[in-house]
């Protein structure tokens, strides 16, 4: 767990920023309704907490959402870093709000060591929202669990209060749990960090980013890395602040500045930083491409081991990248 909280992070950024700037420099559930606790009840452990989230949602899972996420799976098993998805488990769990996006889980014995999440789409399809390894597993119970007892959610005896609920729901780049108390303000945790966000409310999701979608002959294609890697977290050494934004107008500018890096990019938000969990490092990419389509679909690398990849249409509509290559100042 982070020593620095989220918010504690995003202060600290946008106040080097000012200083910076200051200086000159640059820079289904079946039914849609999310179920609460009738009578306080007691969560002694982590799989009761993630019982009853998921429990209390469980629908039906789509034959076509099955059928596209066993072929993204099976594409990413020939990998080396995803070799051990091959002849994997799935396990499915809705994310709210509603059953809008879908939970892969892919585990072997039983073990998680995978994820995609899946949405659906306005003509009534899919799009592969994210997909990562164990490190970056989203909706860890466990860390969910340990944040409520900090946040006074779970009280003395590990008990919930009555009428609380808990929905795992998902945004554009933002896995996100809604913890809802009775008389008071829904809390926001990231579900990744498990860190309290400062959102009022989730960011609405949005369903026009050019993801990967359900068609014959699917194929990861290549996997384009910075000329040197290392990892990397921006809040390790904030001096990239003080690089210039880069301009890039599509996928394939950054392509090629991620090719022609000689170390990690920097994602990131201004003024929307919490909505997508942002700053984060880019590490990498992985490229996609369909039978039928001679066009490309780009999946980033993100975080500091590079095990969450995120649609780069949606990074390079939602925010700007910096590198962190310090040899470029």
């Amino acid at each position: 767990m982070n020593i620095l909280s989220f918010t504690t992070k995003a202060a600290i950024v946008l106040l080097l920023a000012e200083c910076l700037l200051s200086n000159g420099m640059s820079t289904a559930e079946a039914s849609g309704k999310v179920t609460s606790v009738k009578q306080s009840i007691s969560i002694n452990t982590a799989s009761a907490l993630k019982n009853m989230v998921f429990d209390q949602k469980k629908a039906a899972v789509p034959s076509s959402l099955q059928s596209f996420t066993k072929d993204v799976v099976n594409e990413l098993s020939g990998q080396d870093s995803f070799g051990m998805w091959k002849n994997a488990s799935i396990s499915y769990d809705p994310l709210g709000p509603g059953t809008r996006s879908w939970l892969a889980t892919v585990s072997q014995n039983g073990k998680p060591i995978g994820y995609l999440i899946l949405t659906s789409t306005d003509d009534g399809n899919y799009m592969l929202s994210e997909y990562g390894r164990d490190e970056s597993m989203p909706y860890n119970s466990q860390a969910l669990y340990s944040r409520l007892k900090q946040l006074g959610i779970l009280t003395a005896g590990s008990k919930l209060p009555a009428g609380t609920s808990i929905d795992a729901q998902y945004s554009t780049l933002l896995p996100v749990w809604k913890v809802s108390v009775p008389g008071k303000k829904a809390v926001y945790i990231h579900g990744i960090i498990a860190e309290e966000l400062p959102l009022e409310t989730a960011p609405a999701a949005d369903m026009e980013n050019d993801g990967l979608t359900p068609h014959p002959g699917i194929h990861l294609t290549s996997t384009i890395l910075p000329e040197q890697q290392r990892d990397s977290d921006p809040y390790d050494n904030l001096l990239w602040l003080k690089s210039p934004k880069l301009s890039l107008k599509g996928t394939n500018d950054l392509m090629q500045a991620v090719k022609s890096e000689q170390s990690s990019l920097v994602f990131t938000s201004p003024g929307h930083n919490a909505n997508y969990g942002a700053p984060f490092a880019i590490t990498g990419l992985h490229s996609w491409s369909v039978t039928e389509n001679k066009g490309i679909v780009l999946y980033a690398a993100s975080g500091a081991a590079g095990t969450r990849y995120l649609p780069a249409s949606a990074l390079l509509s939602h925010g700007e990248f910096r590198s962190m290559n310090l040899s470029h100042m």
